[in-house]
């Protein structure tokens, strides 16, 4: 089956899902949204970079549902994040620390459904069900090499998904706070806090201890 025809399938299955949540939590209809990201990137990634589920209560219909078309989401030229916009910062910063062009990362949400936040995701373990089950789909057909995730459930999760081992925690330079790294099957995966809350990818002070993180990364 060929990248076009999984993304159709893709689609096809969250809409349905949505369909049923919205049913199921009338008062969240606030669309989905699945990748930050051209759709070409299903055809092979060497990186992802995956967080929980889209924030906010406002939907603009400008952008993209299953994939961002006119380029990487991250990009403050392609969307305009307003008080989010320090998010897109930081996540540049880390693609530009990989090493990678914006819209060659498979880039997207663990759960497509939006939230205003992580707190108010209603009906999250099936949520994060289907997610997890859309994912491992996802990840087995583009076999990125390095998966990044962002934010305590997505770490969690993905971490679960991709069947991480040998993790171990590292320090991001802000205060206790750590990050974690491990191994999967064809790959290294990295978890790091929430970059809306902890800035480090462009903080002086967390240079160092990003440098140890991202070692070694091939």
């Amino acid at each position: 089956m060929s990248a076009e025809d999984d993304a159709a399938r893709w689609e096809a299955a969250i809409e349905r899902a949505y369909q049923a949540r919205r049913r199921r939590y009338p008062d969240q209809a606030l669309e989905w949204r699945l990748l930050y990201s051209p759709r070409r990137v299903l055809n092979g990634a060497r990186v992802a970079f995956i967080g929980l589920n889209p924030g906010g209560r406002v939907v603009d219909p400008s952008h993209g549902k299953f994939s961002s078309e006119a380029g990487s989401a991250y990009r403050r030229e392609v969307e305009d994040w307003g008080p989010s916009s320090a998010l897109q910062d930081q996540v540049m910063a880390l693609f530009a620390r990989l090493d990678v062009v914006p819209e060659e990362v498979l880039a997207g949400n663990l759960v497509p459904f939006r939230s205003p936040s992580e707190d108010t995701l209603q009906g999250a373990p099936e949520a994060i069900a289907f997610g997890k089950t859309l994912w491992r789909e996802i990840l087995g057909k583009v076999t990125p090499r390095v998966v990044v995730s962002m934010g305590r459930t997505a770490n969690r999760e993905i971490a679960s998904l991709l069947r991480v081992r040998a993790a171990r925690r590292y320090p991001t330079g802000w205060g206790n706070y750590t990050a974690s790294r491990g191994t999967f099957p064809g790959g290294i995966w990295i978890g790091l806090p929430h970059l809306s809350q902890f800035k480090i990818m462009k903080r002086r002070e967390s240079q160092e201890a990003l440098d140890d993180l991202f070692r070694n990364l091939g």
